[in-house]
């Protein structure tokens, strides 16, 4: 936790007015206020917007810290002023990265990012308390925040940086500080509005300036000074991919490692995949890893989608389906899109007990239920006996709770007439099996259209029946 003294010190504030605060959250989009008492807003200027025209709203909200460009007044608020308001986000995330020592991640490159990082989270889940980007938050405001949610219960961060011009990954290096680098591939120049291939990937590199290792096909690594851990489809690689097979919708990966063979089997068989997780692959195998406790992980992996969705479900709901990752970040952000896609709907989450590994229990399901709370939740579904425990204690009275505790209780107790006209969150770990879950709700809805459709059928069949 920071003061806003602290940190106008950080970030070399021109002036200061106000009262002394606490900061815990950074906020620079004044729709998605979720802990005003203890948000900073960032007022940012971009090609498009100008923050400060949503510094009021903010402050009606319950914001009372504030870092700006222009001259202002807000009665009762505390105001950093600043030169360049994104700078300043950029230097206070910074500062915030240097705090912590364990290993960072740094993935860049043309495609490949997102799924590299998410398949990275799924295969380390269980091994490492992990703070990563949420979604594809790899811009010169996404990168920053993202950082910023580092803490001292986190064992390994993951973060993705992206660029789409000359200059931009010098100020992400300085941010993310990589102790690692991936490097996922290198696309067509002119798609990210660079003269060359050469040229772009001497940007990207820039990534990895200080990192310890930097991880990749050895065809992209050659022009770097430090270590790197190169796979290629050629003997001569740390990682030499000997055999690519795809048969029956799932490819295995065969790969020598000084001699050591290795093979994996993912459920997919695009080239894209395939080139994905041969990067996570890599980075397992520079880790030591015993691939065989892997290979289970690796057939799991799901498809990555960041964009949330809407579905049609049963009894005329609507369903997002979230159930891939249980953490704070990805909370807020679905809850922020359960609100604006609600049209006064009635509200349901359907969550998991979270993974926030070295976090206190009772702080992390707190949070939670200010989360749920302030988005307007009226029933919560917790699965798994953690999650219900504290959510018990925690919830308003208000917000009808049901506890069950594991997902195939709920499953053998689920009736349709519990579930109408609302719209449904569903947030799980993967280990959770919330998929089954959305299955019910959208198989449940197939078998009513269907019906329906047999009905019509059976109707104008009878009535090309008279005509004949």
């Amino acid at each position: 936790m920071y003061n806003t003294s602290t940190i106008a010190a950080i970030i070399g504030a021109q002036q200061t007015q106000g009262d002394e605060r606490e900061i815990r959250h950074l906020l620079f989009d004044s729709r998605r206020v979720q802990h005003p008492a203890s948000s900073l807003f960032f007022a940012l200027k971009t090609a498009h917007s100008n923050g400060h025209r949503y510094l009021a709203e903010a402050c009606r909200k319950g914001v009372r810290a504030f870092v700006v460009s222009e001259d202002v007044a807000l009665e009762g608020a505390t105001v950093i002023q600043v030169e360049d308001t994104l700078a300043a986000l950029q230097q206070l995330a910074a500062y915030h990265r240097s705090q912590f020592a364990f290993p960072v991640v740094g993935i860049t490159g043309s495609n490949g990012k997102t799924v590299v990082k998410e398949w990275l989270a799924q295969l380390l889940e269980e091994d490492y308390s992990l703070v990563r980007s949420p979604k594809s938050f790899n811009s010169q405001i996404g990168v920053p925040l993202s950082v910023w949610e580092m803490g001292p219960q986190h064992t390994l961060g993951i973060f993705e940086a992206g660029i789409s011009t000359r200059g931009e990954m010098e100020r992400l290096q300085k941010i993310i500080q990589p102790t690692i680098g991936l490097l996922t591939n290198i696309g067509d120049a002119h798609s990210e509005g660079f003269g060359s291939r050469g040229e772009k990937l001497q940007e990207k590199l820039i990534l990895f300036r200080a990192a310890q290792i930097v991880i990749g096909e050895k065809k992209w690594l050659q022009a770097l000074a430090q270590p790197t851990f190169a796979w290629s489809y050629e003997p001569g690689a740390d990682v030499w991919v000997q055999s690519i097979k795809a048969t029956a919708g799932r490819t295995r990966i065969v790969v020598n490692v000084e001699g050591k063979i290795e093979d994996i089997d993912i459920p997919f068989i695009d080239e894209a995949s395939v080139q994905n997780a041969i990067t996570c692959l890599s980075f397992l195998l520079y880790l030591k890893k015993d691939i065989a406790a892997y290979r289970q992980r690796f057939l799991q992996l799901h498809p990555v989608d960041m964009r949330l969705q809407l579905r049609h479900a049963i009894n005329s709901c609507l369903l997002v389906n979230d159930s891939y990752s249980a953490d704070l970040t990805s909370l807020t952000i679905a809850l922020h899109f359960l609100s604006e896609q609600s049209s006064g709907r009635k509200r349901t989450v359907i969550l998991s007990d979270f993974q926030e590994t070295g976090r206190n229990e009772d702080d992390l399901y707190g949070t939670i239920a200010h989360l749920l709370q302030a988005n307007g939740i009226q029933k919560v579904v917790a699965i798994g006996n953690v999650a219900g425990t504290h959510l018990a204690s925690k919830l308003s009275p208000s917000i009808g709770l049901e506890t069950f505790s594991t997902t195939e209780q709920f499953m053998e107790q689920f009736r349709s007439s519990q579930f109408a006209g609302e719209i449904i969150l569903l947030k799980g770990a993967r280990k959770a099996g919330f998929e089954r879950i959305a299955a019910l709700f959208e198989q449940k809805l197939h078998g009513t259209v269907l019906q329906i459709n047999l009905s019509a059928l059976a109707h104008n069949l009878r009535q090309y029946q008279r005509v004949l």
